[in-house]
């Protein structure tokens, strides 16, 4: 019998440097097969996203009408769209409030007299909550850009102020919104919904900017 040569055992020691073609597709086909399982389910994130972020909204909301009540005082909430963001300011008489409580939920950033919320930066996954609008709704609906508590608990508008949150694009968007109370300033968080309500859809789109 022969010793073994090295075109009889290279072979077996030879050392694979890459996939085939064919595993190559298996392998496409494979992914293919993952991400079309995938993404029907990032939709199934948006309605945790947007209840996640509501819920936050309303807690700053009710902090700061708990702010007024205690202080005997008013305080209000800035709201600004485009950056996707609001400010809790005191805004009574009494400069002594000016500076706000020491919280855990005030940027690194803020002067003492303000605490910024900016929905970017809420621990919440992707797709990211944005802060699509604020209207006052009473004999007619109306663009704001704040709500103002008062010592009694409500705010100084006479009308619902309603924070629209949205999230996600395309078929998947979402929207809720959580409402202010006029008389007592109490919150209430609303249920999600494919479409704004066409009154408030039509406010957004007449503050849409004109392009050239």
């Amino acid at each position: 019998m022969f010793p073994p040569t090295a075109s009889t055992i290279c072979p077996r020691r030879r050392t694979r440097c890459g996939l085939s073609l064919i595993e190559l597709l298996i392998t496409l086909a494979i992914i293919s097969i993952l991400a079309a399982m995938l993404i029907p389910r990032l939709g199934e994130h948006v309605p945790d996203q947007l209840l996640a972020a509501s819920e936050i909204v309303a807690a700053d909301l009710e902090y700061a009408r708990s702010l007024a009540v205690a202080n005997n005082s008013k305080y209000r909430v800035t709201f600004a769209p485009g950056q996707n963001l609001y400010v809790l300011r005191h805004s009574g008489s009494n400069t002594l409030l000016d500076v706000l409580p020491a919280s855990p939920f005030r940027q690194q950033s803020d002067a003492p007299n303000q605490q910024t919320t900016d929905l970017a930066d809420l621990p919440l996954a992707h797709p990211l909550v944005t802060l699509h609008c604020v209207v006052a709704t009473g004999g007619s609906t109306e663009p704001v850009s704040d709500v103002e508590f008062t010592p009694l608990g409500g705010t100084t508008r006479t009308e619902l102020t309603t924070v629209w949150l949205a999230c996600a694009s395309g078929t998947e968007r979402r929207f809720t919104s959580i409402t202010i109370n006029a008389a007592t300033g109490l919150v209430e968080i609303g249920e999600l919904v494919k479409a704004l309500p066409a009154n408030v859809a039509a406010v957004v789109q007449a503050q849409a900017p004109v392009g050239p």
